[in-house]
């Protein structure tokens, strides 16, 4: 989880992603974005682009409609041109809402596979309820959204689709969906909240939550605007979430400052030393702690293994480690070196133990060098991963392990590559998210 700057580009490295199950909504907590959008002067974005609130006439409006066409637009379809001749939950395969929705939630949120058929698009609600799986009336990033049959402009049979992004207040919400009409029988359409039942495309019936596995996604900082976008999953599209961090010539920092599985934006002062942990006080407020020198990297990680990220320093002239498991002001808990000078320092949980380690990124070659235990040593794996001059991130990408992977982001091209393991190998997952030449951003924005 370190925040890491070399000439005029601050390097972001890991933030921290818990990995138990999710066992409630994938929404933002009051030591997420919302206490950060109240603390920083933020204003959310649509996803494409508008401001958060307007007035839409129609209620319902297609932001693309085909494969090719949204894709295009930078609303990602996940490849289902290619994949969905195959049947996914046992659905039938094609042009079918039922498999897409299959689809997406086994492949883009991990979902495991039913033990039980869901049957037609408007019996998911009550087969799913039936089997324990939460199913109401409030949205979130994730869920399936479904319609009774009969609904206003809906067959018989009914419908579901994938929730994309909630509004604030869930004033709307934007869904993809297949088997619509249109090119393809696809598109990507935003839907108001409390408009008329007569209005083709209502509001949702029910929203189904099966259990997403908890994990890292991406985002990034702009450090000429000083504001940020957010991505709710690990495809190419546009933000779930966007704002302003508010500071200017500040590294920004994203950790579980509360140790409740969902992380939180701060940032670093380097002209005076200090941590700005957003939301990480009583009430939501701010903690404010000056930590070592001026004008070092900093660095976010749970030391410890307590569930609560601490904060930390590199040096780059020295390549010293200052770590300490508190995020208020004190002495360093370790302090050591690791690696020559002017590397790009990074910090994960290489081995799955539950407490970070700490490493560096060479931007020379592109190699990384981890290492589990924060001491002087020699490093427990070292490989190559992408090209040289990359920015390294680090993540539990996946949900599925308990131990971290690494990626990096290659700037000139806006686009992030990610690896589940910490190993050498091809990316897992390649995403083009944002404008380019931003700073990379991971962590689990929406907690349990």
């Amino acid at each position: 989880m370190p925040e890491a700057r070399a000439g005029n580009i601050s390097l972001p490295g890991r933030i921290r992603a818990r990995f138990a199950p999710r066992r409630g909504l994938r929404r933002l907590t009051v030591t997420g974005l919302p206490a950060m959008m109240a603390v920083g002067g933020i204003v959310p974005i649509l996803t494409d682009g508008t401001s958060a609130q307007p007035s839409y006439s129609p209620p319902s409006r297609i932001l693309c409609a085909g494969w090719q066409r949204c894709d295009t637009r930078g609303y990602d379809s996940y490849g289902y041109s290619a994949r969905g001749w195959h049947a996914y939950w046992r659905m039938s395969p094609g042009d079918e809402c039922t498999n897409y929705a299959a689809y997406v939630e086994s492949t883009v949120y991990h979902v495991a596979t039913p033990s039980y058929l869901l049957g037609n698009g408007g019996q998911w609600a009550d087969t799913a309820a039936a089997h324990g799986v939460p199913v109401n009336h409030t949205p979130s990033v994730g869920a399936v959204a479904e319609w009774d049959g009969g609904t206003f402009g809906i067959g018989p049979m009914g419908h579901v689709g994938v929730v994309e992004a909630v509004g604030p207040h869930d004033k709307y919400i934007v869904i993809s969906q297949q088997h619509m009409g249109g090119v393809d029988g696809y598109n990507w359409t935003l839907i108001k909240a409390h408009q008329p039942a007569d209005a083709w495309q209502e509001w949702p019936s029910h929203f189904i939550h099966f259990r997403i596995p908890r994990r890292a996604d991406v985002g990034y900082f702009n450090p000429r605007s000083d504001t940020f976008g957010l991505r709710d999953s690990l495809t190419s599209g546009p933000a779930g979430r966007t704002g302003h961090l508010g500071f200017t010539g500040v590294v920004p920092l994203i950790g579980d400052w509360r140790g409740g599985g969902t992380d939180a934006m701060g940032y670093y002062d380097p002209r005076y030393a200090t941590f700005h942990l957003l939301g990480a006080g009583a009430g939501g407020s701010t903690i404010r702690a000056r930590f070592g020198p001026k004008h070092m990297i900093p660095l976010v990680g749970d030391w410890k293994g307590t569930g609560r990220d601490g904060i930390g320093l590199y040096d780059p002239a020295t390549g010293t480690f200052y770590l300490r498991q508190s995020q208020k002001y004190g002495p360093a808990d370790e302090k050591f070196t690791f690696g020559p000078p002017h590397m790009i320092p990074l910090a994960g949980d290489w081995n799955g133990d539950g407490k970070d380690g700490i490493g560096y990124y060479n931007p020379k070659t592109g190699i990384f060098n981890l290492r589990n235990t924060l001491s002087h040593g020699h490093y427990a794996v070292s490989f190559h991963f992408g090209p040289p001059h990359m920015i390294p991130i680090v993540g539990n990408w996946s949900g599925v392990h308990r131990h971290d992977g690494v990626g990096y982001y290659n700037p000139w091209a806006g686009k992030f590559y990610l690896r589940d393991r910490a190993a050498k190998g091809d990316a897992d997952a390649i995403i083009r998210f944002g404008p380019t030449r931003m700073i990379p951003l991971a962590g689990d924005w929406f907690g349990v």
